[in-house]
């Protein structure tokens, strides 16, 4: 008898709307890329119930998004109007100087408040606050995503992890949590990561585990681990995370990592123009709503 399959999607960072209108809008981008990859919306429409929201946003900003600013771009981008938001590769420069900027902010904080551009010092800040733990915050941002987990893992479903930006992070802080501090039998079968900031050295010196050594230092109850970039996300400046923990596999603690870091656009723009970061267009696109519907459809999850 085969276990029944659901997703678990952690969200990035900055406010997000009410859950629920969050949750139907994400599903209708799905519903649109499973349509674009060749699927039936008879196929489609029976699994927006296993899909489910770790929001975590209003615990860590206090406020919700208004969906209305979103909802219009999205459909923009359902209808199949959304070509022109396509974005181009960033120049090297623009890769080089983000991650400068984090270098700066991290080793050299008075530097970078000299030289730094305010966005990606704003957006520094704004993650340190979760590695920091400040108020509790980051453990309180865990416990919603195991407390979204919890009644699915008892159920003994099989769950596949979602962690989009700073939730790709988030997610991977719960599951070494839960496998070396809670010590939680629960394996994750496949974890996705979407524009994960994870290859980026600021980002991997602060995750839980880092000063552990040997197999303590990371999870071990991942069992396959694929992530996605879009071209032209420059929050994923390094796109290539099966270097970075290499060591995982070395160790034997999952199978594989498959990094997908070419080929991948996202259509999501808005007045401001493209923003391939965006979790609507990485939803929307073949590849990922594929991944999530077979996975759903309890088919093998496939890059290609």
């Amino acid at each position: 008898m085969h276990k029944i399959r659901h997703v678990v999607f952690v969200t990035g960072m900055n406010p997000k709307p009410p859950p629920a209108e969050h949750l139907s809008l994400l599903w209708r981008c799905i519903m649109g890329g499973g349509l674009h990859a060749g699927m039936t919306e008879k196929e489609l429409v029976p699994l927006d119930n296993r899909f489910h929201l770790a929001a975590w946003n209003y615990i860590y900003y206090g406020s919700y998004a208004d969906i209305d600013i979103d909802r219009p771009w999205v459909e923009h981008m359902l209808r199949g109007e959304g070509e022109r938001f396509c974005a181009p590769e960033p120049p090297r420069w623009t890769v080089l100087r983000t991650r400068l900027m984090y270098a700066l902010g991290d080793l050299l904080p008075w530097l970078a408040r000299v030289f730094g551009d305010a966005d990606i010092l704003a957006r520094i800040a704004d993650t340190a606050r979760y590695f920091d733990n400040r108020d509790n915050v980051g453990a309180r941002v865990r416990a919603v995503v195991k407390e979204t987990l919890a009644p699915l893992i008892e159920q003994g479903a099989e769950i596949m992890l979602v962690g989009h930006s700073l939730g790709s992070a988030v997610a991977y802080d719960t599951l070494w949590e839960l496998s070396r501090r809670d010590c939680n039998p629960w394996r994750c079968p496949l974890l996705l990561t979407l524009g994960s900031p994870l290859g980026m050295f600021y980002i991997q010196r602060r995750l839980l585990g880092h000063g552990e050594h040997g197999v303590r230092r990371y999870p071990d109850n991942i069992g396959r681990w694929i992530n996605v970039t879009a071209t032209g996300d420059v929050i994923a400046t390094d796109r290539w995370l099966a270097n970075d923990f290499r060591a995982m596999r070395k160790l034997g603690l999952l199978s594989n990592i498959e990094d997908v870091a070419v080929g991948v656009h996202s259509c999501y723009g808005t007045a401001e123009g493209p923003n391939a970061h965006r979790c609507f267009g990485y939803f929307f696109h073949p590849l990922v709503a594929g991944l999530i519907v077979d996975w759903l459809c309890g088919r093998e999850a496939r890059v290609s």
